[in-house]
């Protein structure tokens, strides 16, 4: 599952590996292996043989500026995840079936997407497009430090909700699952079920101040589990023990998805 450290750290790779290098072919096929032609609304036209020419990230979307001019964007995020990998782009016949999206780079990489609901996730843009759906996202949470951390501080105050709701938001903070949720509230030392109102001004700044640092720490961790912290609650989640206090860890339901805490630690 991807959140916005495991997509960030595909963005600094890409922009490593295939900044100013050229498109080829984009194939999508279904969960059953079938190539889908134009599945992604996209005509190869649009893409091949365009040079790479700028690559940004906003919270769970990358863009591909193409050619100093239109940007192919994707949104990561939930069941959505992307790699890029060596070799052309599989033709059919080749490894177990999955719904997958892939865009060939100069012929030898090959950018693939693998999740649900991929023709969505795609979209080109240019000069006259809609984009709208950029305007509703909150602030990209990787990039509130310091004095950025005001926008939040001022978003929080017109919230009421319970706190992890509240962090996977996208008009709040885009890109933040559930993993690095529960991670930013345990961190500061609050229940997940803890509506923003019931916060003291301390609280308040406490659970603000845990959202870049948790996800700055992911990302400089390469988002893998052993490398994390040991006072990090996301290392203990098979375990099933607070890496503060000993005690059991809990699973708790906030808006009908479940959140794993510490009771103990966490008020």
């Amino acid at each position: 599952m991807a959140e916005l450290p495991e997509i960030e750290l595909l963005r600094q790779k890409l922009r490593r590996n295939i900044l100013h290098k050229r498109v080829g072919v984009m194939q999508m096929q279904n969960a059953k292996g079938e190539a889908l032609p134009d599945g992604a609304g996209i005509k190869d036209a649009a893409l091949k043989g365009r040079a790479i020419t700028d690559l940004h990230r906003y919270g769970q979307y990358l863009f591909l500026e193409l050619d100093r001019k239109d940007i192919l964007a994707l949104q990561l995020g939930g069941e959505l995840s992307g790699e890029l990998e060596r070799g052309p782009v599989h033709g059919e016949g080749g490894e177990e079936p999955r719904a997958a999206l892939e865009i060939q780079i100069n012929g030898q990489q090959r950018l693939r997407f693998q999740g649900t609901q991929l023709g969505n996730r795609l979209r080109m843009l240019d000069e006259n497009s809609d984009v709208d759906f950029l305007t509703k996202l909150g602030p990209d949470p990787l990039m509130v430090h310091g004095e950025g951390l005001g926008i939040l501080r001022e978003a929080l105050s017109r919230r009421r909700s319970a706190l992890r709701n509240i962090l996977l938001d996208d008009t709040f903070a885009p890109g933040i699952g559930g993993i690095w949720a529960d991670e930013i509230l345990f961190q500061a030392r609050l229940r997940p079920d803890r509506t923003a109102t019931s916060l003291s001004e301390e609280e308040r700044e406490r659970f603000l101040e845990q959202i870049p640092k948790v996800l700055d720490r992911a990302v400089r961790c390469q988002a893998k589990t052993n490398l994390l912290p040991k006072t990090f609650l996301t290392r203990h989640r098979e375990d099933g023990h607070c890496p503060s206090c000993g005690g059991a860890l809990e699973t708790l339901s906030v808006g009908g998805k479940n959140a794993m805490l510490c009771p103990a630690c966490q008020s």
